[in-house]
């Protein structure tokens, strides 16, 4: 990745503001991969559950119902 760019992330407010800045260029390829290869090994456990593949379906379609009347 030659670009920069960085990820900003707010927790809670609190009785101060708490905000955490992360330069995303110094994780290393490796750590991307394995976020990667998780977030689709959590995807397909959540289809293989009952009902959730039907879920997904609905939320897409809401989404998709949304996005064509907002146009």
């Amino acid at each position: 990745m030659s670009e920069t760019r960085t990820a900003t992330v707010a927790t809670h407010e609190l009785a101060y503001n708490n905000t955490i800045t992360i330069d995303i260029n110094l994780v290393p390829d490796y750590v991307w991969e394995d976020l990667a290869a998780t977030t689709v090994e959590c995807v397909r456990e959540f289809l293989r559950q009952p009902g959730g593949r039907e879920f997904l379906d609905a939320k897409i379609a809401a989404k998709e119902a949304a996005l064509s009347t907002s146009k």
